[in-house]
């Protein structure tokens, strides 16, 4: 898994256990928290579903979440460029989100999931290009259609990558894209 806030995570995990195991309880084992650790997942988080172009999906779907998205890409890869397939709810505050990735992303895909909550595409663009600008974005009716050029975008040049975010419905759609063309990594 990647990123500090996951290691946060963990930590805080292992300290809910201990407390609800009690005081003067034998402490963990050290080889059986070391090998759960190891194997933990995080499906939706952080998570790399693509390489050659890399691709990672993380359903960061509120400022903090982007923000701890936006400084795990930035210390975790080397990108030279990223591009974002993004699709946000509407309850969501979607200018936050956009502000948290705009330092890290060079492009949008603005597209939107199939959940009835979803900002419509050219809703949700504009928001994009009002916290970027307009050269950065482009518009897609369809999640395949979007993840699809960004991972063309991608591997036309050496060090770039895409993140698929925004949402859980979308980056269920992409994880389900990526399962069905046989490209989700292993």
């Amino acid at each position: 898994m990647y990123g500090t806030h996951q290691a946060h995570n963990a930590a805080v995990a292992i300290a809910a256990v201990e407390s609800f195991l009690g005081a003067g309880t034998r402490p963990l084992d050290h080889d059986i928290l070391t090998e759960g650790l190891a194997t933990a997942t995080s499906p939706g988080r952080l998570q790399l579903i693509g390489i050659e172009p890399t691709v990672l999906v993380d359903a960061a779907h509120n400022p903090h979440g982007a923000g701890a998205l936006a400084a795990a890409v930035g210390t975790y890869f080397h990108f030279d460029e990223v591009v974002a397939v993004i699709g946000i709810l509407a309850d969501k505050d979607a200018a936050g989100i956009v502000a948290a990735l705009a330092p890290v992303v060079t492009r949008f895909h603005v597209t939107q999931s199939q959940s009835d909550r979803a900002i419509p595409v050219d809703d949700l663009a504009d928001i994009v290009a009002a916290g970027t600008n307009e050269d950065a974005v482009s518009r897609f009716d369809d999640v395949a259609d979007a993840l699809d050029a960004a991972r063309t975008w991608a591997a036309d040049a050496p060090r770039r990558g895409v993140i698929v975010t925004g949402s859980i419905t979308l980056v269920g759609e992409a994880l389900s894209l990526a399962a069905a063309r046989e490209w989700l990594k292993k």
